[in-house]
């Protein structure tokens, strides 16, 4: 058995355990026990430095996000400040979330879009100072990310579902408040690409920071009349069938391990006064 008989055979058994939940009569059950069955498996198979709950995040300022189906956050250096049924986490310390759907309809995919644009955009852009014995370095925390995962489709296909991609991100407008990738289990995968048409050369966009970067920067060459290559950013649909759980993992794992968090600053939440915390490494 090779690794993507291996995702087939997980991705059969995740679809087989949401279809025995639907026995449960009550929705609020039902989709606890659907964000469970992810949530099982990530912590079993990601490293132990992600760690994964379902919660809500909150900043410095007070503000709280929504109430999160699966939180990926840094297990090393976030603390958990409340542990209950929902974890409350402070914002600097997450990866990123995945809002997870049963039956992905239009409807659906748009309520997981819009919760995944509200927690972007808590998300700070503040300076970290790392220190070490003989020198300091200023860091700028990477951009979270977003993803949405469905079970099944309700109603459309992906080909829909990547039009109701490109229709919610052009409302959006922002594209530090975009959803990263969307997975639907059993049909495939649907990801950002850039094509370099100048150069002749494709590459995945998974690294939060080099999409939002690269977006902005054709904006603002355009809006100077800049010389530039021939940049062409879309959606990609891979109908992957049985192999869609294997591939949104593989996919995950490349963001997490592109991404790099500054340490929380707990005394900035209880007093903005106190002084700036300095990481020593």
């Amino acid at each position: 058995m090779n690794l993507n008989d291996l995702f087939a055979h997980i991705e059969t058994t995740l679809l087989s355990r949401f279809k025995q939940s639907g026995f449960i009569q009550h929705n609020g059950d039902k989709g606890e026990n659907r964000e469970e069955f992810i949530m099982e498996f990530l912590r079993e198979h990601l490293p132990k430095r992600y760690g994964v709950t379902k919660g809500e995040v909150i900043t410095k300022n007070g503000e709280r996000s929504h109430a999160i189906d699966i939180v990926i956050y840094d297990a090393v250096n976030c603390p958990v400040l409340y542990a209950g049924k929902t974890s409350i986490l402070p914002i600097e310390g997450i990866y990123g979330i995945i809002e997870v759907k049963s039956s992905l309809s239009k409807p659906e995919f748009d309520d997981a879009a819009k919760k995944i644009r509200f927690f972007k955009e808590l998300a700070p852009r503040d300076l970290g100072v790392i220190t070490s014995r003989d020198f300091a370095t200023v860091h700028r925390a990477s951009r979270p990310f977003g993803i949405v995962l469905g079970f099944q489709l309700s109603g459309n296909s992906l080909d829909s579902l990547t039009a109701n991609w490109m229709q919610q991100s052009q409302e959006v407008h922002d594209v530090n408040f975009f959803c990263n990738l969307v997975c639907v289990l059993g049909e495939g995968v649907l990801r950002y690409e850039s094509v370099n048409l100048t150069r002749g050369e494709k590459n995945l966009l998974l690294d939060t920071d080099e999409f939002v970067n690269l977006v902005l920067t054709i904006h603002k060459r355009e809006k100077n009349k800049e010389a530039y290559d021939e940049i062409l950013l879309r959606i990609i649909k891979e109908d992957a069938k049985d192999r869609a759980f294997g591939r949104f993992f593989t996919y995950l794992l490349i963001m997490l391990n592109r991404m790099k968090l500054n340490t929380p600053d707990l005394g900035q939440y209880i007093d903005p006064e106190l002084p700036i915390s300095v990481v020593r490494e």
